[in-house]
């Protein structure tokens, strides 16, 4: 049986959707967190509310968490595609902003107009990787060390996420019987 998948990796829409709810609810959490209601509620009803206000501190660390979610939003983060050959050796590619490839092993990246032949980057799928039926969390790593980290869940746009997960179960199995 040949494991050979080529796989276009993108960020799920859902996870960037939920991204911007938390940064929102982090936002507008820092108004009943920072207990400055509590002096219009004291002043209309005569009776002392809200005692699980954190202050201006909690208040603070909150707008802060939001604005950072925020803003690792408007972070690009480009699609990656990962080659599995059929003797189950990975390799890594994360695609340019011109429509180029470049191949890399985990974190470097070398610039191209085409596509890198799959020579040179040789990863391993390292034990801490978590193989779940609908979330692949794999790592990775290069023969210097270096590590990387793919996230790869099971989405309406992706056909390839289940040859994928068998690839990396094979994969995983043979690592363990070495």
């Amino acid at each position: 049986m040949s494991i050979a998948v080529a796989a276009v990796i993108r960020t799920p829409v859902c996870l960037r959707l939920l991204q911007v709810v938390l940064g929102l609810c982090a936002l507008l959490a820092t108004w009943p967190l920072s207990g400055a209601w509590r002096i219009a509620a004291v002043a209309a009803s005569g009776q002392l509310v809200g005692g699980y206000a954190l202050g201006w501190s909690g208040a603070l660390l909150s707008a802060a968490g939001g604005v950072f979610l925020l803003v690792l939003l408007r972070r690009r983060r480009k699609p990656q595609a990962l080659d599995i050959s059929p003797v189950g050796q990975l390799r890594l590619a994360v695609y340019l902003e011109r429509g180029g490839v470049a191949g890399g092993s985990a974190g470097g990246v070398v610039e191209s107009a085409g596509p890198v032949p799959a020579a040179p980057s040789g990863l391993r799928l390292l034990p801490g990787s978590t193989l779940w039926p609908s979330l692949l969390v794999l790592c990775l790593a290069d023969a210097t060390g270096r590590r990387t980290d793919v996230l790869v869940q099971r989405g309406s746009s992706s056909s390839a996420f289940r040859p994928l997960a068998v690839a990396c179960r094979a994969i995983a199995a043979r690592s363990r019987e070495a």
